[in-house]
């Protein structure tokens, strides 16, 4: 496929699954790697389109800011595949004491050291269980912790485009959670945040265009 082709399936591929994002985009920004005005208007257009996946912001930064976009590319594929996020999660559930409540599960879209992204019915059902005492695990695998500054221009560039679609999402206060799964393991949130998933990259902080 062109890489033209793979930028315009990502802009259509509304609810696609993080993973084929990630592939579709690492193929298609690897042939603006000798072209630097090229990769920062390609990586615009992608998060424009795919504003509130994280693991998007997650390769886009990565291929801006490495020495060697097509390593980084390549490197950001093979992480997401490998993604031991799933083990780690099923080996603290298991590890679970006999009086211990099984937590609330709820998928992380993108995160922050402050502030997560999810689903808006997510959010509810994360509130509810918080209400009645049930704990609330955020799972947030590989390219979903974002630095503070990343997650600030995400939110920034929700609010400024302004579009009704992005109300099926919710930002909330990560604290609802008292624990974060990540390819690390299972960690409170604040020990979660320290160490984000990619560089700060400047150039996504506007919008294209």
């Amino acid at each position: 496929m062109h890489p033209i082709e793979r930028l315009r399936f990502v802009a259509r591929s509304r609810g696609a699954p993080a993973d084929v994002l990630v592939m579709e985009s690492a193929a298609a920004l690897m042939a603006f790697r000798d072209d630097p005005a090229g990769m920062v208007a390609a990586c615009r257009r992608i998060i424009d389109r795919q504003l509130d996946c994280g693991p998007l912001w997650w390769l886009c930064a990565r291929m801006l800011c490495g020495p060697d976009a097509a390593y980084e590319a390549r490197d950001a594929v093979e992480l997401f595949d490998a993604d031991p996020t799933e083990q780690r999660l099923r080996e603290a559930l298991a590890g679970l004491g006999a009086d211990e409540r099984v937590p609330l599960l709820i998928e992380v879209l993108a995160g922050g050291p402050e502030r997560v992204l999810i689903d808006a019915d997510d959010a509810a059902d994360a509130r509810h269980a918080a209400e009645r005492g049930q704990p609330v695990w955020w799972v947030g695998g590989v390219g979903r912790l974002l630095p503070a500054e990343m997650f600030d221009a995400l939110e920034r560039r929700r609010d400024e485009r302004n579009d009704a679609l992005d109300a099926r999402n919710e930002v909330v206060p990560i604290e609802l959670a008292v624990a974060v799964a990540g390819p690390r393991g299972v960690l409170p949130p604040a020990r979660a945040t320290r160490r984000p998933d990619c560089p700060v990259a400047p150039e996504l902080f506007r919008l294209a265009g």
